[in-house]
């Protein structure tokens, strides 16, 4: 009996041995920024959606925000609703965070207009895959980033008008609602 746990307790031991040998676990790289579009245009679709892309990096508190925001109880079931949602990682400044980067994620970025737009920056496109939209859409063809301020909700919400027709009156003013619960007043 004894010799058998010992013969089974021994491959375990082994593996931990090995484990501790070769150092910290490797992760898998994140997918490419082309595949997550490529599978989130499919969804959309087969779903009669708009994919909305929010280009982002873990060290931007407004790229949260605005992750906070399409997720919310109150907010997530409109946007999931209406949009195939896919968050890119670019623009990692600790080279210990570069990892996390959507490989590809930049080049789509400046493709669709975003070369100086600061993040988190934002592009729709249709069933087909063609740009509807995208965030720089405040004066000067600045971007609005995460809609903080009363003219950059106004915006956002131009946007949810021109990108996803079927938002009722009624999700259109909650969503509205929610960001003007979070907006800072305006500067005068």
């Amino acid at each position: 009996m004894r010799r058998r746990g010992v013969l089974v307790l021994l491959p375990a031991l082994l593996v931990v041995g090995m484990a501790s040998y070769l150092g910290p676990a490797v992760t898998a790289a994140p997918p490419t920024a082309d595949s997550l579009v490529q599978a989130a245009v499919k969804t959309a679709q087969a779903e009669k959606k708009t994919v909305l892309i929010e280009f982002g990096a873990s060290w931007c508190v407004w790229c949260r925000n605005f992750e906070n925001f399409v997720k919310a109880p109150d907010t997530g079931p409109i946007i999931t609703a209406n949009f195939v949602v896919v968050n890119l990682t670019v623009q990692e400044e600790d080279q210990n965070k570069k990892a996390l980067e959507n490989p590809g994620g930049e080049k789509l970025m400046f493709t669709w207009g975003g070369a100086r737009s600061g993040l988190p920056f934002y592009v729709f496109l249709d069933g087909k895959g063609q740009k509807i939209a995208d965030s720089n859409v405040m004066p000067g063809g600045k971007n609005i980033g995460f809609p903080a301020v009363p003219d950059e909700i106004a915006a956002f919400m131009g946007l949810i008008d021109k990108t996803a027709p079927r938002v009722s009156a009624a999700d259109r003013s909650v969503l509205e609602a929610s960001l003007k619960k979070t907006a800072k007043p305006a500067a005068h």
